[in-house]
This record gives structure tokens, sequence and C-alpha cells, in this order.
């Protein structure tokens, strides 16, 4: 399959990506990374990026950086007037494909399996998009926003989604039970992302996605919708009309907890140790300008006085666990016959409810690389998100817990 690269409708493609690959500050940030740094082109500036700095990170078994291949111009815009009906309108309005790109990534297909024929075992794959699993607590974080430490990004984001009409309701889904190692609490978890999938739960059957949405996704998963995805299931889950769906949702929790992925992608989540609130600070000492926050809140933050060398590894973990805080897994699944010889490159699960054996992969996806410009951007989404949501709290009369 091809991964190709979106471009805001707003002409600001990519954040402060210079023409000529990474700005003269971001070279510093990634220093390290000799190839990156000497790059001159955005597209493979996006590949080296997974394959140097992301793939190591979260284990070559689990992430596939793809191979760079050349493109037309003519193509690209093919591509564009095929899949702009395909998208949501609030997303085809927000971005479009970048036709002025060179090249494109040609990646695995992950929702296939690489041998046998399709029509011998169906592949089954899903799309999580986990977000970020974990509570922070700097003590950069204001007084006012110390809710932070007790209620989960996700949790907080819904409320300002559902006020911009992004979403129809609430998700009943915590990143916390997802990433907690706690099989009881991983189902939970894959259970209400099942209920409302949003754009967080996809699923694929052979390539072709039969289970949630294109972009924006669907929100609450009707009876209608199950009735038809348990159609869908019935020869690949052996087990009775109507419990298809639940011993699916088994499946992939068991697979999440067997797999430990998540603690991979758990651990390089949690490089961003200041938040926003604190790593803001240093972002503005970085570019040389005066700090608007200190300005904004008249008053001073010691992350000025720490060195500089420092400065630049926390806003390099921090782009780092941006990346990671949205990313997506991929897990794919394919019946095996017990007893027979199973392939080495695959894992192997066996589904005590039904008694079945499975082969499955795991991949990480979406492993984009953040501009360093984009900074100023998480901060002030994370003033909206917390402004929107102390706001609901206060017309319900509640009041945040302080820790």
């Amino acid at each position: 399959m091809m991964r190709i690269q979106k471009m805001p409708k707003d002409g600001n493609e990519n954040g402060d990506k210079s023409e000529n690959g990474l700005t003269t500050h971001e070279k510093l940030i990634w220093g390290d990374v000799k190839d990156l740094v000497s790059c001159k082109n955005k597209e493979i500036e996006e590949y080296l990026f997974v394959k140097h700095v992301m793939r190591p990170l979260l284990g070559r078994k689990h992430v596939n950086p793809g191979i760079l291949l050349l493109v037309a111009k003519e193509f690209l815009e093919s591509v564009e007037k095929i899949i702009t009906s395909q998208r949501p309108s609030w997303r085809a309005d927000v971005a479009s494909v970048d036709t002025n790109r060179s090249s494109v990534l040609l990646m695995d297909d992950l929702t296939l399996f690489a041998h046998g024929h399709v029509e011998d075992k169906p592949c089954l794959s899903v799309e999580i998009k986990p977000k970020c699993g974990f509570l922070p607590s700097s003590s950069f974080i204001a007084e006012e926003n110390v809710i932070k430490k007790s209620i989960t990004r996700f949790e907080m984001h819904q409320v300002l989604k559902l006020r911009e009409n992004e979403i129809s309701e609430i998700s009943e889904y915590d990143p916390l039970d997802l990433f907690s190692g706690s099989k009881e609490r991983i189902l939970e978890a894959i259970k209400a992302l099942y209920t409302t999938p949003q754009n967080n739960f996809r699923v694929f059957l052979n390539g072709s996605l039969v289970f949630g949405g294109l972009g924006g996704g669907i929100c609450k998963t009707t009876s209608k919708v199950e009735l038809a995805f348990e159609h869908i299931l019935k020869d690949i889950i052996k087990t009775d009309d109507g419990l298809r769906a639940d011993r699916f949702i088994e499946l992939v929790a068991e697979t999440v907890y067997t797999s430990g992925v998540l603690d991979q992608l758990l651990d390089v989540q949690k490089l961003d140790r200041y938040n926003i609130e604190g790593a803001i600070h240093v972002y503005y000492d970085f570019i040389d300008q005066p700090c608007k926050v200190c300005r904004e809140l008249n008053q001073f933050s010691s992350m000025h006085s720490i060195p500089m060398d420092e400065k630049v590894n926390i806003l390099k973990e921090f782009l780092i666990s941006a990346t990671a805080k949205d990313c997506s897994v991929m897990i794919s699944f394919r019946s095996t016959e017990a007893g027979l010889s199973k392939s080495s490159s695959h894992s192997n699960l066996h589904l005590e409810t039904t008694k079945q054996e499975f082969e499955y992969k795991v991949h990480f996806i979406d492993l984009d690389m953040r501009s360093l410009k984009k900074m100023e951007v998480y901060y002030e989404l994370d003033k909206k998100i917390m402004n929107t949501y102390l706001e609901m709290l206060k017309k319900k009369g509640t009041q945040p817990q302080c820790l």
C-alpha cells in the first residue's frame, strides 16, 4: 500500500519545515541523527525519522519505515480526486493530498499477512489509536490545571470535541485502562472502543474496512451495525450467533495483554516529563524569543535557568512523545490449525472461549515527526482543552480535586 502525505489547506505546510528539510533549530534538536540532519528532502526526512528515531524506541519487529517511491504530480492529483468524497467533510476542508510531493512511502499492507492466499485464511485486522496512556505529574502544571493529574487528556479533550461538533457524544474509552497491564481493564478498554469507536477503533477484513469509519469514524455502535459485524465474523470467530463480537473483543484484548507492545509505547510517551506547561518555557529560550507564557502569567519559570544541552534534550523527548501519543497500533489475526507448524515471523495465541488458535502480528503506524513550531500549537490547544473542561465542571457545580 502507499502512504501519501496531506497538506493543510491554510497553506501552512508542515509547520516550520523549510523547503530543504529541517529548520536550523530542528537540526540542533536532531543533531545526533546524522542522516536526518543532512537530509535535504522533506519526504526522505520523514522516512529517516521513523527508521532512526522511532523504530529503535518501539522495536524493529513492530515498526516498518517503508520504501520511498517516486511518483508524478498527475498521480497524486488523481488520488486526491478519488479520496475526497470518502473523507468526512470537516477533515476534507482542513487538509488535502499534497500534490507537490515527489515521492510516497510504499509499505506492507498490515491488514494482510505476507504469505498465503486471502481466500485460504481470512485476515482480520484492528487499528487502535490508543492516545496518551498516563497522567502527568509535572511540577510545572499550574495550580488551576491540577485536574490534569487525575483526569486523562483524552477525557478532557472529548468535551472540547463535543462542543466543536467533531463528535456527537462522549467516548466511553479510558486510555489508562488500555495501558494498565491488567487483563480485565484492557478488556474494558476494548469494549469501550467497540461501543464508541469514533476514529480510535477500526476493523478490516482482508484489507477492506468493515467496522468504524474513514477519517472521523462513527461515534456509537448501533444494534444494526453490530448485527452486520456479527455476520462478517461468521467464518472467523467460531461461536454461537450473537456472541461473535464479544469473542472478537476478547481476542483483541488478549492480544494487547499478551504482546505487551503498549508497555513499549507507554515508555516512549513518558519521555514527556515536563508536560507542555513546562516544555513551552524551554521552547522560547531555544528559539531565542521572550517567553510569552511568563509574560502572560507574570511569573518566572525555573526552566529558563537550565543548561542549553538539557533544553535540547527536553524538546527532543517532548516531540518524540507527541508522536507516540498520536500514533496507531495495527493488530492482524489469522486462524491456524492446532498442532500445525507455525510461522516463526508471527506470534500465536489461543482463544480459550472459542478453542481457536490464531497467529497475529502487531505494528505501530502513523509515526510522523512533529514540527518544532507546533510547540505553540500544543500549548494553545492545551489551554483550550483545560478552559473548556473547567468551564463544563463549573456549569455542573463540580469543583476539580486538588492533589
